[in-house]
């Protein structure tokens, strides 16, 4: 049983039914912000993509980017994104189901790897995996960015909060990182914003 019950995918499969709350019509301003202060080198993985939105922007900031999720709705409304871009823009930008989770069955190597709400989605034991798996496909002096929910709410079906203390445990020498900068910011939705966690880290 995962915080999305025992099928998480069709969880995100109905969600996707209909404009998702965490789709704002555009990248969220805090990560945007964060890579920003934190430059980042292509190419670029953004993992659990949604609908491409945070994708595209770095496709037009001149990055090759590749986008993926693994709810196909999610990445259909991508393409047809992607579709109506600028020939040169959609020519950077990369979309295709796959599970983020396990980056490395991609065969691929990356210069930054974008998190924007998915490392708060599955539970803190999973998270060593996954650190583990993004190690596979950071380049050494590659970045990974983090944007996730820095509270709790007690109800079902919403991410968990990423604390500092989680980020600054994980994100150690003794592993392979190098933790450039861990802040405060907010994770805006159609409902309203929430605190957050960003994060950027250096593979060493």
């Amino acid at each position: 049983m995962t915080r999305f019950g025992d099928d998480p995918l069709a969880f995100f499969e109905t969600v996707y039914r209909e404009p998702a709350p965490w789709d704002i019509g555009g990248p969220q301003p805090a990560m945007v912000d964060l890579l920003a202060a934190w430059p980042p080198d292509g190419p670029i993985l953004d993992v659990g993509c949604g609908t491409g939105d945070l994708a595209i922007h770095l496709a037009r900031a001149g990055y090759e980017t590749l986008g993926i999720d693994f709810v196909e709705a999610a990445i259909v409304q991508a393409q047809e994104k992607r579709s109506r871009l600028p020939s040169d823009v959609a020519d950077r930008v990369e979309f295709q189901v796959a599970d983020a989770l396990r980056p490395s069955r991609l065969g691929r190597s990356f210069g930054a790897v974008v998190d924007s709400g998915f490392f708060h989605l599955f539970p803190p034991e999973a998270g060593d995996a996954f650190v583990d798996e993004l190690a596979q496909v950071i380049r050494r002096g590659g970045r990974l960015y983090l944007h996730e929910f820095a509270v709790e709410f007690p109800v079902p079906n919403v991410p968990r909060a990423v604390t500092e203390a989680e980020v600054r445990e994980r994100f150690v020498p003794a592993r392979g990182w190098r933790l450039l900068s861990v802040q405060g910011g907010e994770f805006h939705s159609r409902i309203a914003p929430v605190p957050a966690r960003l994060a950027c880290v250096e593979r060493v």
